[in-house]
């Protein structure tokens, strides 16, 4: 969301600049996009969702029922993990 907020104040200050101004915002969105850093970050943001969505699987059973033998809830869970950050 916030990119997407981004794009719209560079669009709309760049239209006011002027053309040659928006080109260059263009190729350092392209330059931003391409680069290894933000390559990083997505691969570091991919492998925590796929860590919370297992570590969230593991509270089901194979009947997809929460283990409530342990006392785990969805909710509990989600919110322990939330207050690791």
């Amino acid at each position: 969301m916030k990119v997407m907020l981004a794009l719209a104040v560079g669009y709309v200050l760049g239209t006011r600049a002027g053309g040659k101004d928006l080109d260059r915002l263009g190729r350092a969105l392209q330059d931003l996009y391409a680069s290894e850093e933000l390559a990083d970050v997505a691969s570091a943001a991919r492998a925590q969702l796929a860590s919370t969505l297992r570590s969230v699987a593991d509270l089901f059973d194979a009947d997809g029922a929460p283990d409530t033998e342990r006392g785990d809830t969805v909710i509990a869970h989600v919110r322990q993990l939330m207050e690791r950050d």
